[in-house]
C-alpha cells in the first residue's frame, strides 16, 4: 500500500496564527458524496461530527484520506493520513483547538513511532511517541526558555538527559527540574467557569447599557495585580508554565498586571476597527531591565490584532526576570481568549 505524501516539518511552524491554520482547514476541498463510512476514533468527544473523505473497506473507513470534525469552527479537529479500520494507522497529520499540531507515525488510533508536535505556545517536541504520549527518546525546546534532550517516559522528563534550563544553566540527571509545564487552557467565549475566577471587564460600558461587559476570560492571577501583590499559590501557578525554571528564579511580570496590556489592546483595537473575538497567544521577550525585546504571535483572531497586540506588549514595562538571584532576560506570556471586544 502506497503510503500518503506527508507534510514536511517546516509545516509544524509554531508562528502560524491560529485562525489561518483553522482558515485552512475550513477552506478543503468538500467531500464527495459517497456510502457512509464508519470511524472508530479514541480520545476525541462524545457526540463530535467526525466524517470521513477516503476509501472504505468492509464497512470502516480504510486507506489514505481525511476525518474531519464539523459543526464547531471555534475547535477544529483535522487528520490527514493512513486509516486502517476506521483509526489513523501509519503516517498522518493532526492539528487540533487549540493549535496543536503533530506530524508522524500512528498506530490504532494514538501517534506512536517518531512525531514530532508543537503546542499552543510554540514549544516543539521530536522523538518517540508511544500510546499517544511521549515515550522513548526525544528532545524538546520550550518557549519560555529551556531544552532537554533525553528520555521520557508517560508524557514527562525522566531526567536521564541534559537540559538547558531558562536561565542558561546546563543541568543532568536529578538536577533536572520534573515539572510539566501547565498551560490554561483557553475558555470559550461566553463561559467563565467557577464563581470568582478571574475576569477582566471594559472601562465603559457599551452604548445603552450600565453594564460593563467582560473583555476577557480565564486565567488563575488576577488581572490587576503586580507581582508582588500576587498570593504564593498564585506565584506558584505562574510559574508552572515555566518547564525548566530553577527552583530559586522568578519569571518576568508586567508591573502592573496582566490586565494592563490586554486592556490597551482592547482599547487600541476598538478604536482603529479591528476589534474581533477569539484566542490570543503570544510571547514576549522581556530583558534584564525590564523591557521588551521582541513579541512573537503563535495565535491570533487577525493577522491585524497581532500587529497592534504586538506594539501594545512592545511598550509595556515589566519586573525583569531574576536567575540566580540577579535580573535577567526571559520570556513571558500571554495567553487568554477574547470574548466581546466591542
Amino acid at each position: 500500500m502506497k503510503e500518503p505524501d506527508m507534510p514536511s516539518l517546516p509545516r509544524l511552524n509554531p508562528f502560524l496564527p491560529l485562525p489561518l491554520l483553522t482558515l485552512a482547514l475550513l477552506l478543503s476541498p468538500a467531500p464527495q458524496a459517497r456510502e457512509a463510512c464508519a470511524l472508530a476514533l479514541r480520545g476525541i468527544e462524545t457526540g463530535a461530527d467526525l466524517r470521513w473523505r477516503g476509501p472504505c473497506k468492509e464497512g470502516l473507513a480504510h486507506g489514505e484520506g481525511i476525518i474531519e470534525k464539523h459543526g464547531d469552527e471555534r475547535r477544529p479537529w483535522r487528520y490527514a493520513g493512513m486509516v486502517e479500520q476506521g483509526r489513523p494507522h501509519g503516517k498522518g497529520y493532526l492539528a487540533s483547538y487549540p493549535g496543536n499540531e503533530y506530524s508522524g507515525e500512528f498506530r490504532d488510533g494514538l501517534q506512536e513511532g517518531q512525531g514530532v508536535s508543537v503546542n499552543l505556545l510554540g514549544d516543539r517536541y521530536q522523538g518517540e511517541w508511544k500510546a499517544g504520549k511521549r515515550e522513548g527518546k526525544g528532545s524538546i525546546v520550550y518557549s519560555l526558555g529551556g531544552r532537554y534532550d533525553g528520555e521520557w517516559k508517560n508524557d514527562q522528563i525522566t531526567g536521564q538527559g541534559v537540559a538547558v534550563l531558562s536561565s542558561g544553566r546546563r543541568a543532568e540527571g536529578d538536577a533536572i527540574p520534573r515539572a510539566t509545564p501547565s498551560l490554561p487552557s483557553p475558555m470559550p467565549s461566553g463561559q467563565f467557569g467557577q464563581f470568582g475566577a478571574p475576569q477582566l471587564k471594559a472601562d465603559e460600558p457599551r452604548t445603552g447599557s450600565h453594564i460593563l461587559h467582560r473583555i476577557v476570560a480565564g486565567g488563575r492571577q488576577p488581572y490587576g495585580a503586580s507581582w508582588e501583590q500576587l498570593t504564593e499559590e498564585q506565584r506558584r501557578a505562574f510559574r508552572s508554565r515555566y518547564a525548566l525554571l530553577d527552583e530559586s528564579d522568578e519569571p518576568p511580570y508586567p508591573l502592573g498586571g496582566i490586565g494592563s496590556v490586554l486592556r490597551s489592546i482592547h482599547a487600541v483595537t476598538n478604536a482603529q476597527g479591528e476589534a474581533v473575538p477569539g484566542l490570543l497567544s503570544m510571547i514576549v521577550i522581556v530583558d534584564s531591565e525590564g523591557n521588551a525585546q521582541s513579541v512573537k504571535t503563535f495565535a491570533s483572531p487577525t493577522p491585524e490584532l497581532s500587529a497592534l497586540a504586538t506594539l501594545v506588549a512592545m511598550k509595556e514595562k515589566y519586573k525583569p526576570a531574576r536567575c540566580s538571584g540577579k535580573p535577567c532576560t526571559m520570556a513571558f506570556p500571554y495567553l487568554m481568549e477574547f470574548t466581546h471586544l466591542r
